[in-house]
C-alpha cells in the first residue's frame, strides 16, 4: 500500500500539469504560440513535470523505508 503523501503528492503534479497544458492552450488560442510551438510547449511541459514528479517521488519512497539503518551495539 503506497504512503498518502505519494498519492497526495501525485495528484498534486497531476493538477501541475493539467493547468500548465490548459495555459499553453489558451496561449495558442489567444494567438500568443503557433500550433507547432504550442505542441513543442505541451512535450516540454509534460516531460518535465514528470521528470520532477520521478525525483520527488524517489525522494518520498527513499524516506519512506531506508535501506541504511542505524545498529546499536549495547553499552557494557
Amino acid at each position: 500500500m503506497a504512503p498518502t503523501v505519494l498519492v497526495t503528492g501525485s495528484v498534486l503534479f497531476a493538477i501541475l500539469v493539467g493547468s500548465l497544458l490548459l495555459l499553453t492552450g489558451c496561449a495558442r488560442g489567444a494567438g500568443m504560440l503557433s500550433k507547432d510551438d504550442s505542441a513543442i510547449a505541451s512535450i516540454v511541459v509534460s516531460i518535465s513535470v514528470f521528470c520532477m514528479w520521478l525525483l520527488w517521488s524517489c525522494s518520498v519512497l527513499h524516506q519512506w523505508h531506508p535501506l541504511i539503518q542505524p545498529l546499536y551495539e549495547k553499552m557494557e
